[in-house]
């Protein structure tokens, strides 16, 4: 066909609102997207008003993050590792509180409706908060509905606030477990956080330069470290 026919029956199929498609394009150079407008259900958006009257300024919320982007898997064994990174890849969290300073995970928080009595989702909730529990991050259930009480909602959060705030973060230095470590160790010490062996190093730069240390093999995803004495 010539580009004149496919220009004449062109302005026919537009005049009677009928698209072509373009023989140039595959269905993978398309990008059938729209933005959302409930990114927030509105339980979701009412509790987050609430919650954003709670939290103070040493705080900051993030909604619906992925379970990936909080934990770590620790497993070192390829096939095992991608297994337990499968069972957090596609799960999330619907508000994450950090420090402000560090942006380090102060607990989580679910609204928890109606379809948590299935279970299935009886089963995932419990897988949920045993990955919470195992890693030491706390994780906090409410009831989804369609307006909060500011009292109820700081009730909860209260003690995980206040300890919280009592600790001083600073995010230029990283936190040193005080445990002497022997030089002369035969093997590398197992770090506490994630139970997988130190590496040792040394300091770059500062006014320890050049003096050893171990780091987790894990960093940075896991900064613990141990002085050597």
């Amino acid at each position: 066909m010539s580009s004149n026919n496919q220009g004449c029956l062109g302005f026919l199929f537009h005049l009677f609102g009928v698209k072509l498609k373009d023989p140039n394009k595959t269905g993978i150079d398309e990008f059938p997207y729209a933005l959302r407008d409930n990114f927030l259900s509105p339980s979701e958006l009412s509790f987050y008003k609430i919650l954003s009257l709670v939290i103070t300024k040493e705080f900051v919320i993030f909604t619906k993050v992925a379970l990936k982007d909080i934990f770590f898997v620790t497993e070192k064994d390829r096939s095992k590792h991608s297994t337990y990174h499968n069972k957090i890849s596609k799960k999330h969290v619907d508000f994450l509180v950090c420090n402000a300073a560090s942006m380090k995970p102060v607990c989580g928080i679910e609204l928890d409706d109606s379809s948590h009595g299935r279970q299935d989702r009886v089963i995932r909730d419990d897988f949920v908060n045993q990955v919470f529990k195992n890693a030491g991050l706390p994780l906090i259930r409410y009831t989804n509905k369609r307006s909060y009480v500011l009292s109820e909602v700081e009730e909860k959060l209260q003690t995980i606030i206040q300890s919280t705030k009592a600790e001083a973060v600073n995010i230029q230095t990283p936190i040193v477990e005080k445990i002497e470590v022997n030089k002369n160790f035969t093997s590398s010490p197992i770090c506490p956080k994630c139970q997988t062996p130190f590496v040792l190093r040394a300091a770059k730069s500062g006014k320890n330069v050049g003096k050893q240390f171990y780091g987790c093999s894990n960093y940075p995803k896991c900064r613990e470290i141990l002085e050597i004495e």
